[in-house]
């Protein structure tokens, strides 16, 4: 909707708290805040870096916590870089925490100025911690527009980006073609809609209240966003499977894995063939030793609820 870096318009930014739970949830929130980043032409601010769920330091890293850049390949890629600028939080309150700044610390003493830039730096999830990631979310909420994404509860939205909605307001929805409106009905099922608006837009910072299980966005962001314009969602759909990526050192360790399960399963087909030399492993993969593989992700027993924890034959 608007190009991030221009230098006509005032940059605005989306802010988010990371979700609470395990990887894949951090995952999926991480690619809905992205997608609407770069359709928002914001500048997407990281939050500052803080322990993550079941995902503990490699050996000889002396950091207290995690980020995403860790993981995804983010910082790197020039390409994805202009159309969704990435900061730190640290750089987002040297850039708009002074004076008439975005997030302006004026007004806060100089004790809660100095715990805000610690808390930027490094935070944990404990209320009685001396760096409490609450406290600078508190602070974006104060200045920003919450967004209130509903995705958990007895009422729940789907997001929708409509050009002439956004363009004209909430007025326009009731003169969206019947297709549209049908099309809109099918994706949401019985959650509300919520339309992308001219005050979303225009809100200097968008924050997302992703750590509070209200606002959880555990959801794929094709399942969370709708845009009435196929081609559009299609080109975001492509935007993630491009841009979002793993680190190389992601991939390889998972390549030593997959390799690993792929020999073990050659020992175990071939143990009782004549011949120690079977070629069945080397013509299920090809020359960079890639195939033959595929996994199904059940969730049986590696959750901590014991409702989840049940023997094979029952499952």
């Amino acid at each position: 909707l608007d190009d991030p870096l221009s230098s006509r318009i005032r940059r605005r930014y989306i802010t988010f708290e990371p979700d609470t739970g395990g990887w894949n949830n951090l995952r999926m929130s991480l690619e809905n805040i992205i997608v609407l980043a770069a359709v928002s032409g914001r500048t997407l601010v990281l939050p500052p870096e803080q322990t993550m769920y079941l995902l503990d330091a490699r050996k000889g890293d002396t950091r207290r916590g995690r980020q995403y850049t860790d993981f995804f390949n983010l910082t790197k890629n020039t390409e994805f870089l202009r159309r969704v600028p990435i900061i730190s939080s640290l750089d987002f309150l040297a850039l708009e925490g002074k004076a008439g700044g975005a997030v302006s610390l004026d007004g806060y003493n100089s004790t809660m100025v100095e715990h805000l830039w610690n808390v930027a730096n490094n935070c944990e999830y404990r209320k009685k911690s001396t760096v409490f990631c609450e406290d600078l979310y508190d602070h974006y909420r104060r200045f920003g527009q919450l967004a209130e994404i509903i995705e958990e509860g007895p009422v729940t939205n789907c997001l929708v980006f409509d050009l002439d909605v956004f363009t004209h307001g909430e007025k326009f929805i009731h003169k969206l073609s019947n297709d549209i409106q049908r099309r809109i009905s099918e994706f949401c099922g019985t959650r509300t809609p919520v339309y992308y608006s001219q005050s979303m837009h225009n809100a200097t910072v968008w924050h997302f209240e992703t750590m509070d299980f209200t606002y959880r966005l555990l959801l794929h962001y094709y399942a969370l966003i709708f845009f009435t314009d196929p081609q559009i969602g299609n080109f975001y759909k492509r935007f993630v499977r491009d841009f979002l990526t793993y680190q190389d050192e992601v991939y390889c360790a998972a390549g030593k894995v997959v390799l690993a399960l792929q020999f073990e399963s050659h020992l175990r087909s071939t143990s009782g063939s004549k011949s120690p030399h079977d070629s069945s492993l080397s013509n299920s993969l090809d020359s960079e030793l890639i195939g033959g593989f595929s996994s199904l992700h059940v969730r049986r027993g590696d959750l901590q609820f014991k409702e989840v924890k049940f023997d094979s034959l029952t499952w």
